[in-house]
């Protein structure tokens, strides 16, 4: 992934200070004991499981499942998804202190003023926001997806798939992607594009990966299914922290994630990433 700026240097430079701030605050000084701790809950789950006698047709499998899964009031207690992250990502609530926000609308016609309803508008909001589908959808992006602070997109209850172009996610901390379909990403030559409510700018190429991380923490990604990309499906990179991929299906691809751009980058040495029963 590459580091796509805009030409307004001044607005991303202050973005990347304060995000390396916060990946910094977000590093685990004791990865070791952080990893015994999921290997922990990983062993509970493994017992129980081996000792409860299956009768219902839904299965959990691991710690993250059994903490919403079988639950019969999942779809009415979205926001209970917050508390399951585990492994180095398990500080991730994404939106979970906002409102539901409602996705109606599949099109994604207008970088700059994104229409009401659509998951363009919905992911450049400054407030925390847990996003969901009103029914399934194929929504093909023109442009790379910018996603801004405090953000749950959450696909649980439809088939929602997400093509053409890459979500991005940069300088950003507290972000769950969940239950979506990520595939047939390209590369864009990029363009004016809106990242916030009040800013947007010149971005350049995106190189057309399923989801690239740069310069953020504290982000989940869990029971996503995703496929010929351009790029990498998954690229976390320049200091990306705090991070936990899980439940998720990778297909078609030679080459799926890339933790840290280059072994010569400094910043990628706070770089702590679970990856775990995918």
């Amino acid at each position: 992934a590459s580091n796509n700026v805009t030409s307004d240097e001044d607005y991303w430079a202050e973005r990347a200070e304060v995000a390396r701030s916060r990946n910094l605050a977000a590093y685990v000084s004791d990865p070791v004991a952080a990893t015994n701790c999921f290997n922990a809950d990983v062993l509970r789950a493994t017992t129980r499981r081996a000792l409860a006698r299956y009768d219902g047709p839904c299965m959990a499998t691991n710690p993250i499942d059994r903490c919403w899964r079988c639950r019969a009031d999942w779809a009415t207690d979205r926001k209970r998804l917050a508390q399951c992250a585990r492994g180095f990502g398990h500080r991730s609530v994404g939106g979970a202190a906002g409102k539901l926000y409602v996705v109606r609308d599949p099109s994604d016609d207008e970088m700059i003023i994104p229409r009401k309803g659509t998951l363009r508008h919905a992911v450049i909001q400054d407030r925390p926001l847990w996003i969901v589908f009103a029914r399934d959808m194929v929504i093909e992006l023109r442009q790379e997806l910018i996603v801004n602070h405090n953000k749950t997109i959450d696909g649980r209850g439809a088939q929602v798939h997400i093509m053409f172009a890459q979500i991005t996610l940069q300088n950003v901390q507290n972000v769950i992607l969940h239950n979506l379909h990520i595939h047939d990403s390209k590369a864009h030559s990029g363009g004016m594009i809106r990242d916030s409510k009040r800013h947007y700018g010149l971005r350049t190429r995106s190189d057309g990966d399923g989801v690239s991380v740069l310069s953020s923490s504290n982000v989940w990604i869990d029971h996503v299914s995703m496929s010929s990309c351009s790029d990498g499906l998954i690229d976390v990179v320049n200091g990306s922290t705090a991070i936990t991929v899980s439940n998720s299906h990778f297909t078609d691809h030679d080459h799926v994630m890339l933790f840290g751009a280059s072994n010569d980058s400094p910043q990628d040495a706070v770089m702590q990433v679970t990856v775990a029963f995918n």
